[in-house]
């Protein structure tokens, strides 16, 4: 019997969204007047806060400053770049098995709700999606140990019925820090080490079925 929620990471986990994320951090961080080398490894960014992005490129804890870059970036993104994304082989086929043996199936993302919903609303996977959860444009619920929490209350389910699935530390930790079974993706923006914390690790969304109804066996 599959856990009664399973919490989706989105960027990384279940969608290539890397172009359209590191296209409005750049034209952003230009407008601030700090404009980035082309060679500049934006990876760290993806899944990570926008304020806490904004804090590292601007160099300032200003809340008023961080504010006005994440007006911009979300400006920006929503522009465009917020479609710009593909999703990862395999994903389809296994939210679809996922549903039909009776899981819940949850978006738990740092990204702003309204935005991950429509990003969800554009994807073959929509339909499979019972309900989209992420931070609200104020900054709450934009860690994970808190969204979490949030999605355990909203569903009314203890910690051993649910899964979180992600590909980066915030992930993880946000999993262990509610008492939630993590399985950690090697496919997405995360290295390996961000992950040794995991209930469990896959490297394809092939792997995701069976990881999944392993970890549900264990915890009977």
């Amino acid at each position: 019997m599959l856990p009664r929620i399973i919490m989706f990471d989105l960027d990384g986990t279940l969608v290539d969204s890397r172009a359209g994320i590191e296209h409005s951090l750049r034209l952003t961080l230009s407008e601030c007047g700090m404009p980035l080398a082309a060679d500049h490894d934006l990876t760290w960014c993806i899944g990570a806060s926008l304020w806490t992005i904004f804090e590292h490129y601007l160099e300032t804890t200003d809340r008023p400053v961080i504010e006005g870059a994440v007006s911009t970036y979300r400006h920006i993104y929503r522009d465009g770049p917020m479609f710009e994304y593909t999703v990862y082989d395999g994903i389809v086929e296994a939210l679809d098995t996922l549903q039909r043996d009776g899981a819940r199936l949850l978006v738990a993302t740092a990204k702003a709700h309204e935005y991950a919903r429509e990003v969800i609303a554009t994807s073959p996977f929509a339909n499979l999606i019972h309900h989209v959860y992420g931070s609200e444009l104020d900054g709450t619920n934009v860690e994970k140990r808190d969204l979490i929490r949030h999605v355990l209350r909203q569903e009314s389910v203890a910690a051993d019925q649910a899964i979180m699935v992600g590909d980066r530390h915030h992930d993880i930790d946000g999993a262990i820090a509610n008492g939630v079974s993590a399985i950690g993706v090697t496919y997405g923006y995360g290295a390996a080490d961000e992950l040794v914390r995991a209930t469990a690790t896959i490297h394809a969304p092939t792997e995701l079925v069976p990881a999944i109804v392993n970890l549900a066996a264990e915890a009977r």
